[in-house]
């Protein structure tokens, strides 16, 4: 009920800001996630102390306040993402690296496009379908979600091309790098019984195997990108081609070998709460001495121990 109120209040607020207003609504916004959620900044902190033990802590608070600005402006593209249009991309959006996601579509089998949880990862996919890309995304269906929630982050989405869910028929992504198209996923979401155990900032994560496993089969490019999300809903796309060296979990670890540096070097925009649940999520299967099928079952078995970020597991004894 209340997250509800909540997604229809910011909706109203982004209605009357604009994109002018965009970075203060964001600016107000992080302020309150920061100031009501004390028992959470610990776990980022402690995070970020782990990955950077040679920066002072007014540095590390520092990336966490804009951290949180970076995850509002973000949240905020839900609503302004429905603003875009082929006349005002250009003004809204800049490339670079271009030319690789252009190079590997030509190849005319397909692109598995990884788009790890960094900046605004949903306006990428819109802005590239608006560019005239032939995209797709998988996304979570939101089940369980208020109506006003799902349709705020679905609806722009299903606007400018397709939106498949985990559990949907696979066939449709082979079908799809047969006609040569784009599927933007994310490498960094809950990998599930068939995922790779993965090291990504020092700590073991069950990351999805799908990419290297299509990879594989259908012979499509993968290609890396993210959005750096900048002030007043702008946006920076990068793009980095990908040639694992296996498609296997070596591939995988590969894969989040690069993400991690990607995140090292832009430390504001990496998106610490996925650290964070990945995290807690390997320390709870670890207790239950299974992988669940889905998020849901770590999430109501979570316990206080499973947040810390001291408490890692070795990645030889994980289910």
């Amino acid at each position: 009920m209340y997250r509800g109120l909540y997604y229809r209040l910011v909706s109203i607020l982004s209605g009357i800001a604009g994109f002018r207003g965009a970075e203060m609504l964001a600016q107000f916004l992080s302020a309150v996630r920061l100031n009501t959620g004390g028992k959470h900044a610990k776990t980022y902190l402690g995070h970020l102390k782990r990955i950077f033990p040679e920066e002072s802590d007014n540095w590390r608070k520092h990336v966490l306040r804009e951290y949180w600005v970076i995850h509002q402006r973000a949240f905020l593209g839900l609503f302004n993402s429905a603003k875009l249009t082929p006349d005002n991309l250009a003004d809204r959006v800049t490339f670079s690296g271009l030319d690789i996601l252009d190079r590997a579509f030509e190849r005319g089998r397909g692109v598995f496009l990884l788009v790890p949880h960094f900046g605004d990862e949903r306006t990428l996919h819109i802005a590239l379908a608006i560019a005239g890309y032939p995209m797709h995304v998988i996304s979570s269906s939101y089940e369980g979600a208020p109506a006003v929630v799902r349709k705020a982050r679905l609806s722009v989405s299903r606007k400018w091309h397709h939106v498949a869910f985990p559990n949907d028929n696979p066939k449709w992504i082979f079908e799809t790098m047969k006609k040569g198209e784009i599927i933007q996923t994310a490498p960094t979401a809950y990998g599930g019984p068939k995922g790779h155990w993965v090291e990504s900032f020092g700590v073991p994560v069950l990351a999805s195997s799908t990419p290297v496993r299509v990879a594989k089969t259908t012979d499509c490019a993968l290609v890396v990108a993210f959005n750096h999300a900048l002030p007043g809903f702008r946006h920076h796309i990068e793009f980095k081609s990908f040639e694992p060296g296996s498609m296997d979990e070596k591939g995988t670890a590969e894969l989040f070998n690069l993400l991690e540096g990607i995140g090292r070097k832009h430390p504001a925009q990496y998106n610490w709460m996925n650290l964070v649940i990945r995290h807690r999520e390997t320390n709870t299967i670890t207790r239950l001495g299974n992988i669940p099928l889905t998020e849901n079952v770590l999430e109501e078995k979570a316990m206080e121990p499973d947040f810390n970020p001291e408490n890692i597991q070795d990645i030889m004894n994980l289910p």
